[in-house]
């Protein structure tokens, strides 16, 4: 049985500690996440940075202690990397802490970050970029590998203390940085000609996406897989360039650890977009810390990356709110075998991805039943657009919630709402389609005995006859739920809906 894990980050700006927690799943869930602000790329070749390091070690085995923490993974990155006094600090905190240090490369810091996003994200292909205190890894993802990776050794920290003069960045200070940063990117002859989005990992990119939500007034709270024009990292450089620390505390999203060295950090990533052409920032709020979690938690070197993002965070989910699978997939066979019979009689048009959906939807149909069986519908919508879905943008994320709760179009409508920019009319409308479909397969195994085998569609004049064959089952209790649930799908086909079965029919 899995325990609790912890990983130490020992970073340019801030050590931090986090405890992961097995779920029913299988997987690990964030159960703690602190740090202390240490700047240690400033003072670790003196002893006062040595003792800060160890005193938090030691406070963060404290709380590892209560926590009942099996294993923990202590990394430190840039700070230490490439300190003077590298093997003595190693040396010291193996002596005088519980916890050894593994110092990563460079190549090994880059390699955990990717190995993050492509297990936790829909992209294939783009650029990925963490930019710590101490320096800042680029790595390039062609086709879910990484075939290229630099880590320039400068961050948002050294970035801080070469350019900035003042409290604020001046226009002068902007340009010297600005100049240096575009003399570091064209060193580097794989960064050209590509143009694929780009990745942001890390605490900076975190924040800009954060305060880029907040004014946006953004639905939902999630900053995983936020896609948005690239532009806008410019845009907001724009923004924020010479307010003050005063200023800056001020905007919602920024932490107040970040308000001296955000800035140069985010000039640094937007000067990266550009010159890499990207025309699209995507956020991975998983980097180092998932990565590390990702290669202890699967051993087998054959079976460490996910192939399919999307289907292992469906597969998750349905343990998470114990979906009955076997039930799920019956619904979800008699709703694809509707709707595979609507087209075939030409009362709703075909759309590529509406099985897709379908699918997805008929295996989380209701699970906030898991909350409340009273107020399932709503508990679904709420829970799903509320829990992070690897390899699903958030987009499809609210599509699948919007079907997995359907209840009924006015409901659906009011919950769609806040999304209104999301969807045309017309998307909406294909939601009432697979939302009908579903709630009517859900009440036709109302027993849940599987009392229909299978059901075959006639179109008569104006009538859709629904033929159930039913074999040996006592079907009234379904039809009778059926009767009550066919209204939705007799409004979208415009069509009056009667249900027979086999043993029924004339010969």
């Amino acid at each position: 049985m899995k325990q609790e894990l912890a990983v130490i980050d020992i970073g340019s700006n801030s050590i931090r500690y986090v405890i992961f927690h097995p779920i029913a799943s299988g997987r690990y869930i964030e159960k703690i996440n602190i740090k202390v602000v240490a700047r240690l790329s400033a003072h670790i070749n003196k002893d006062a940075g040595i003792s800060l390091l160890e005193e938090t070690l030691h406070r963060f085995y404290e709380v590892g202690v209560t926590h009942e923490v099996e294993e923990t993974i202590c990394v430190a990155t840039a700070a230490i990397r490439n300190a003077t006094n590298r093997e003595a600090i190693v040396k010291s905190v193996t002596e005088n802490t519980p916890f050894s240090i593994q110092v990563l490369t460079d190549e090994q810091e880059a390699y955990y970050g990717y190995f993050a996003i492509i297990n936790s994200t829909f992209l294939t292909d783009g650029f990925s970029v963490d930019i710590g205190g101490g320096s800042m890894e680029v790595t390039l993802i062609e086709n879910r590998e990484m075939v290229a990776y630099h880590s320039f050794p400068f961050g948002a920290v050294t970035l801080t203390r070469q350019f900035v003069s003042d409290e604020t960045l001046s226009a002068s200070d902007k340009k010297k940085l600005v100049k240096f940063l575009r003399e570091q990117f064209e060193s580097i002859p794989w960064l050209s000609d590509k143009k694929l989005p780009l990745i942001g990992v890390g605490g900076s990119a975190r924040n800009f996406v954060r305060i880029h939500q907040s004014n946006q007034d953004y639905p939902l709270r999630s900053v995983h897989q936020y896609q948005i024009k690239a532009k806008e990292l410019a845009k907001m450089v724009d923004d924020l360039e010479g307010k003050s620390a005063k200023q800056l505390s001020k905007i919602e999203g920024l932490s107040k650890d970040r308000i001296d060295i955000f800035l140069p950090a985010l000039i640094a990533i937007q000067g990266l977009a550009q010159h890499i052409e990207a025309e699209e920032f995507i956020m991975s709020n998983l980097g180092l810390r998932e990565g590390l979690v990702y290669e202890f938690d699967v051993q087998d070197e054959a079976y460490r990356r996910i192939e399919n993002v999307r289907e292992q965070s469906l597969y998750q989910l349905e343990s998470d709110y114990k979906v009955n699978r076997d039930r799920a997939s019956y619904i979800g066979t008699l709703a694809k075998s509707m709707y595979r019979q609507l087209v075939t009689l030409d009362l709703v048009s075909e759309r590529a991805s509406d099985l897709r959906l379908l699918d997805s939807a008929s295996r989380l149909f209701y699970c906030g039943q898991y909350i409340n069986p009273d107020t399932r519908s709503d508990q679904t919508f709420y829970l799903l657009t509320n829990t992070e879905m690897n390899g699903m943008t958030h987009k499809d994320r609210v599509a699948l919630s919007l079907v997995s709760s359907y209840s009924s179009a006015k409901r659906m409508q009011q919950l769609a709402k806040p999304f209104k920019e999301w969807f045309t009319e017309e998307s909406l409308d294909r939601f009432d389609l697979l939302g009908s479909l579903l709630k009517l397969s859900h009440a036709l195994d109302v027993t849940e005995r599987k009392a229909v085998d299978h059901l075959e569609l006639f179109l008569k004049k104006d009538q859709l006859q629904f033929v159930l064959d039913t074999g040996d089952h006592d079907y009234g209790f379904e039809v009778e739920k059926a009767e009550k649930q066919k209204k939705h799908l007799e409004r979208i086909i415009d069509c009056t809906i009667t249900f027979e079965t086999k043993g029924d029919l004339p010969s």
